[in-house]
């Protein structure tokens, strides 16, 4: 996505992500799993300052970037750079609502009927992480459309999901709970996804994948 001016900028996205997926595979074990809340509570909010950080390292250099290069500056560029991070930056927010969840005692642990379908959903999201991490690195808009579109159609299927909770279609242990749950993996999979369409989408259709 850059050029070797920006490679500082590539490397600290790639450790938000980094951290991102630490976040989110803790969050989602303690919800489904038997993880004790209390030995990963610092950790992960810890992290999720970590990604806070080098967030703000990003717009710092960014700005720096613009100034020591304004007579050739790529605005689209550092837009889709400004974007970009911040998206990652919100998947460690929704991360933390997640254990949120837990923390209020709720746990799908022994949920059998729909522990196998919230594994299954953990697991292509923490992947479309990794991948994203894997897209910024290779300059292969293939691997970005394919993320884009699975992505797309998780999300559409999470929604299906929340509207049937809503209507009282789907009968589950925690409604609430639940209808939260999908929420946040939601949004978590959107930024995930909104980060992408940065890589390859022109500026204005950024964030805009069904348009």
């Amino acid at each position: 996505m850059s050029d070797y001016s920006l490679d500082s900028i590539d490397a600290k996205l790639g450790e938000m992500l980094t951290n991102s997926s630490h976040m989110f595979d803790l969050s989602m074990n303690c919800l489904l799993g038997d993880t004790n809340l209390d030995t990963v509570k610092e950790n992960l909010y810890s992290t999720d300052k970590t990604i806070n950080e080098l967030h703000r390292d990003v717009r710092r250099e960014l700005i720096v970037h613009s100034a020591v290069n304004s007579r050739n500056l790529d605005v689209p560029l550092l837009l889709a750079y400004m974007t970009m991070s911040k998206d990652i930056e919100r998947i460690g927010d929704y991360c933390k609502n997640i254990f949120e969840i837990a923390e209020t005692g709720n746990s799908f642990a022994k949920e059998a009927e729909e522990l196998d379908y919230f594994i299954s959903l953990r697991d292509q999201i923490s992947g479309f992480i990794v991948s994203l991490q894997t897209c910024l690195s290779l300059d292969e808009e293939d691997k970005v459309q394919e993320l884009i579109a699975s992505g797309a159609e998780v999300g559409k299927e999470i929604d299906e999901k929340i509207t049937s909770l809503l209507e009282n279609k789907l009968e589950v242990k925690y409604p609430v709970a639940t209808t939260l749950f999908y929420r946040y993996l939601k949004r978590v999979n959107l930024h995930i996804v909104n980060a992408a369409t940065a890589i390859i989408m022109p500026t204005d259709q950024i964030d805009y994948i069904d348009e």
